[in-house]
């Protein structure tokens, strides 16, 4: 398959999974345990709408940025799903952009957005849904995508990893001497 078509059939896998899949598994798993108890999250309509349309202004920011600059520094995708590459690999290690501020933006930018999705839905199961995925999602695959990383960009990705964080933007490593 070339290139092209690899990177498109990569947004499509990707996009039906992240926009499609995901919120879909977080609804409906929130729908059935909140039949024996639900607890909102927040009870005022006009703050939880701000907040979340903070969270979704900043994850899409994040997630949008962080593709067009993967894409065109890093020439590649971000697809890989068990060890099978749906998008082309990223060809240059991509250090600049959201990718200063974090190893994982589109993870970032992701995780805002689903956290805005709890909280439209305004139960306490969906916040917990969210953050266990994205906890599996850091103690696993973002593992596995660090060791691909370092077997593919060797010293220069392991000098990045010293200084930027792996998932929250604002908390820069500090090296250490």
């Amino acid at each position: 398959m070339n290139r092209d078509k690899k990177m498109i059939l990569g947004y499509i896998v990707g996009g039906l999974l992240v926009v499609v899949l995901v919120p879909s598994i977080i609804y409906l798993v929130t729908s059935l345990f909140d039949k024996v108890y639900r607890l909102e999250i927040i009870a005022n309509p006009i703050i939880r709408w701000i907040v979340i349309i903070i969270l979704l202004a900043i994850g899409f920011t994040y997630g949008i940025w962080s593709l067009i600059v993967q894409n065109t520094i890093g020439e590649g995708g971000p697809v890989e799903i068990a060890n099978i590459e749906i998008s082309p690999k990223t060809k240059n290690l991509v250090v600049t952009g959201p990718y200063k501020h974090t190893r994982n933006p589109m993870l970032f930018g992701a995780f805002l957005i689903y956290l805005s999705f709890a909280l439209f839905i305004n139960s306490v199961t969906s916040v917990i849904l969210v953050c266990a995925l994205f906890i599996f999602m850091l103690t696993v695959v973002v593992k596995l995508e660090e060791k691909r990383l370092s077997r593919d960009f060797g010293n220069q990705y392991e000098e990045y990893r010293k200084k930027v964080s792996r998932f929250i933007p604002w908390s820069q490593r500090k090296i250490k001497k």
